[in-house]
């Protein structure tokens, strides 16, 4: 009888019309929560086993491939879930992959050439004799993230799970690995490649045999077609998230700028803790958000709707006491966890809380805008975010604001961007589904 009211509860903390997304959530959670402690598991040995200098090459290199991994497929593998035939959407799988060929081959002579300006331009020369590894990594995560795509399309979520895992596992072990044989930075370097691409092949042998089912259907023509039908994704998704991973880092980058090498250090810890969860359960909410509503696509629009809204309330419920703790209390928090020399990373993640908060629900309310063409729009409010960034750290330069005061203005300014963005989400909905 004991059994009955817990079975209840479970029921109902799963059931209704985000059921499927929150089991999806749960199995991507695992995966990525477990690959997630790995990592943060690793960062005290790393840290002894590598200079600051070697891990500002490493986020130089990470900083690259992030902004070039999302242009090689032109972002049409964001549109793999939602045809409704696995013959239409398998072109879609072969028109990404002509894709990275031919912006890889353009990417290598360009980097062959302008490697030396550009990386002296960021002060890390070290990573010029490594160049051809950012070739290699923006390989490696289109890869991945283009056979992520479709085995969320077959709900394979537990595919996903497991090779993140094995990816920061195995990331982690050749960065420790090749730092005791004394290969800096080429170890951070090597690691991260493993830890962005390194499960494609595992990843691989979990879709293949649909793959290959449908390539049959791989046809010029349909391949035309399809990239017309979505040219939404290239048109506005690519510069959407060239501004996306830009706004991400820009926070780093003006406080260099603006302050001295030790406030970023703190800003990065900070940033690192806060956005924990939002990479967590956000980013995993997010894609089975996605991969569910996409069944539902424009034909049920009334029913997506009832799934955004049941998703965000229990986010919020999830998320609102983290929040208001990590905000009243991060100041004591972040010495006690990192130790004394941190304390002003908590100050700073204790601003962060409040848009950290926002960006928490918005994280699976932007795929709406994918389902139902709102690429432009989508375009508009990261192109937004950008300006209001810049602008908070232009006026912070003028009237000479500190540091923690700066943060506070920036975290004020993206809490109301966030919230106003979850709003547009729903009402970008429509009530009616599309003839």
């Amino acid at each position: 009888m004991a059994k009955a009211p817990i079975r209840r509860l479970l029921d109902r903390a799963l059931g209704g019309a985000s059921s499927r997304v929150f089991r999806g959530m749960a199995t991507l959670a695992l995966g990525s929560g477990l690959a997630r402690l790995i990592g943060i598991a690793s960062i005290p040995i790393l840290t002894r086993l590598y200079s600051p200098e070697d891990f500002g090459v490493l986020a130089v290199f990470t900083a690259i491939v992030s902004l070039l991994a999302p242009i090689v497929t032109l972002r049409y593998v964001l549109a793999m879930p939602l045809p409704r035939r696995d013959g239409v959407a398998i072109n879609l799988v072969a028109l990404s992959l002509l894709l990275m060929a031919c912006f890889t081959g353009v990417m290598a002579i360009a980097l062959w050439w302008l490697a030396p300006a550009l990386l002296g331009l960021f002060s890390v020369e070290a990573l010029l004799p490594w160049w051809w590894l950012i070739l290699v990594g923006v390989a490696a995560a289109a890869a991945y993230e283009l056979l992520t795509y479709w085995a969320m399309r077959e709900r394979n979520y537990k595919a996903i799970a497991t090779t993140n895992v094995w990816q920061s596992a195995a990331g982690s072990v050749v960065k420790i690995g090749l730092g005791l044989l004394a290969l800096k930075p080429a170890g951070l370097l090597f690691g991260q490649v493993v830890a962005q691409g390194g499960g494609v092949t595992f990843l691989w042998r979990s879709v293949a045999k649909s793959l290959r089912a449908n390539w049959k259907y791989v046809r010029p023509s349909i391949m035309r077609k399809v990239a017309w039908r979505y040219r939404g994704f290239a048109q506005y998704r690519v510069p959407s998230q060239f501004l996306l991973v830009f706004s991400s880092q820009a926070p780093l980058l003006f406080m260099a700028l603006l302050f001295d090498a030790d406030t970023t250090g703190q800003l990065a810890l900070a940033i690192m803790a806060v956005t924990l969860p939002v990479a967590l359960l956000g980013q995993t909410t997010a894609k089975a958000f996605y991969a569910e509503a996409s069944k539902l696509s424009s034909k049920q629009p009334r029913a997506v709707r009832a799934m955004l809204l049941e998703v965000l309330k229990r986010l919020a419920v999830l998320a609102v006491a983290p929040a208001l703790l990590l905000m009243i209390f991060g100041a004591e928090l972040f010495p006690l966890v990192f130790g004394g020399n941190w304390g002003l990373a908590g100050v700073f993640a204790s601003s962060l809380a409040m848009f950290m908060f926002f960006q928490f629900l918005q994280t699976p309310a932007a795929h709406v805008f994918y389902i139902f063409d709102g690429q432009r729009p989508l375009l508009f409010l990261n192109l937004q975010r950008t300006v209001l960034i810049a602008g908070t750290f232009g006026v912070t330069h003028l009237l000479q604001l500190s540091a923690v005061t700066a943060m506070w203005c920036y975290s004020l300014v993206l809490a109301v961007h966030y919230a106003l963005s979850i709003v547009y989400a729903v009402r970008i909905i429509p009530n009616e589904p599309e003839i």
